[in-house]
């Protein structure tokens, strides 16, 4: 919760920023600057100019003027004149900076980086980094090809009203409460997971047991357990096995013999039909490029709750709302070859 408020505060920040970018600006690469790293490592250099690179830092230094049309000046870290030919051929070709803007004007400027070339060919995970931030930089548009896995992780959390049916019914009134489940999706659409649920119904009238306190006027019931289910084109079918606790009483103290509390199990199936809020959203998640998107979970569930007396055990029904967070797994995309221009 704190990583996702954090990232609303910065992009209510940037969104500030942005409304005075016409007035002063600092000057940067289109793209950023991953994307204009990866036009470089992009050359192809002969056996023997890799050999020069590698594991060598070059400074590049950009003359940038008022449109923002870049020149690369100086190179520092290398003497190849065929090296520096290339990385200036290659310069020419690299599309404008964001100019540097003071007070509404435009005005010619420096900008400076620094590669490093362990090899020609680069190491797996310096590509991936590299391709990291040029993927969380891109939008859905900017993609010409996306694929898909099957895998997903879904986190969910959201608001229930609840009804039992048969015995329990003569004893406890239409209710409510809320429940969380975090699953996971494999690549036969399978779902694993885990859940927890919490209802509170009113009394009818108290359950026949031996004791002189008061039973609660509303007794929490609580399940918590394992999701076994399937997706099947937009809605889930998810099977749950749960132990179950209903508290009767108060409990006073940690050792309280006259304490009640029913316990048990409860099996249920439910149906989930997510409805996908606003646009799908791309990050880079554990060093995999993947899909983010919101939705909002409508469910129906049936559950039949076994507990230490007869009254308590029979069937429940609920329906209820939620939020859903989903991450997808992507197999395979393709950027656009406009997006490295942009």
């Amino acid at each position: 919760m704190i990583k996702y408020i954090t990232t609303i505060v910065l992009f209510l920040f940037g969104l500030n920023a942005q409304s005075q970018i016409i007035e002063n600006q600092e000057v940067s690469p289109k793209g950023g600057i991953n994307t204009l790293a990866i036009k470089y490592f992009g050359i192809e250099f002969s056996k023997e100019q890799r050999i020069l690179l590698k594991d060598i830092e070059i400074e590049l230094i950009f003359q940038i003027d008022k449109k923002g049309k870049p020149t690369l000046a100086e190179i520092n870290g290398i003497n190849n004149i065929e090296i520096i030919d290339s990385l200036k051929n290659k310069t020419k070709k690299i599309e404008n900076f964001n100019p540097r803007i003071r007070n509404g004007i435009s005005e010619p400027s420096i900008y400076f980086m620094k590669l490093t070339f362990p090899s020609y060919k680069m190491t797996q995970s310096r590509y991936a980094f590299l391709q990291g931030g040029a993927y969380n930089e891109a939008k859905l548009e900017d993609f010409e090809n996306l694929k898909l896995t099957n895998t997903r992780l879904d986190v969910m959390i959201g608001g229930v009203m609840n009804q039992f049916i048969g015995e329990p019914s003569n004893y406890l009134k239409f209710g409510g409460g809320m429940k969380t489940d975090i699953s996971f999706m494999g690549k036969r659409n399978y779902i694993y997971g885990l859940n927890m649920s919490f209802y509170g119904n009113n009394l009818k009238k108290e359950y026949p047991l031996n004791t002189n306190r008061e039973q609660f006027s509303a007794p929490p019931t609580l399940l918590f357990g394992l999701i076994f289910g399937k997706w099947i084109d937009k809605i889930s079918i998810q099977t749950e096995l749960n132990m179950a606790v209903q508290n009767i009483t108060e409990r006073l103290e940690n050792d309280d013999p006259n304490w009640i509390q029913l316990k048990g199990w409860s099996p249920g199936v439910l149906i989930n039909y997510p409805i996908r809020l606003g646009k799908q959203k791309t990050i880079y998640y554990y060093g995999k490029p993947s899909l983010f998107e919101n939705s909002l979970n409508l469910h129906f569930g049936l559950r039949y709750l076994f507990l230490s007396i007869p009254e308590a055990s029979g069937v429940m029904t609920e329906i209820g709302i939620s939020y859903r967070m989903t991450v997808k797994g992507v197999e395979e995309y393709k950027l656009k070859d406009e997006f490295y221009t942009k």
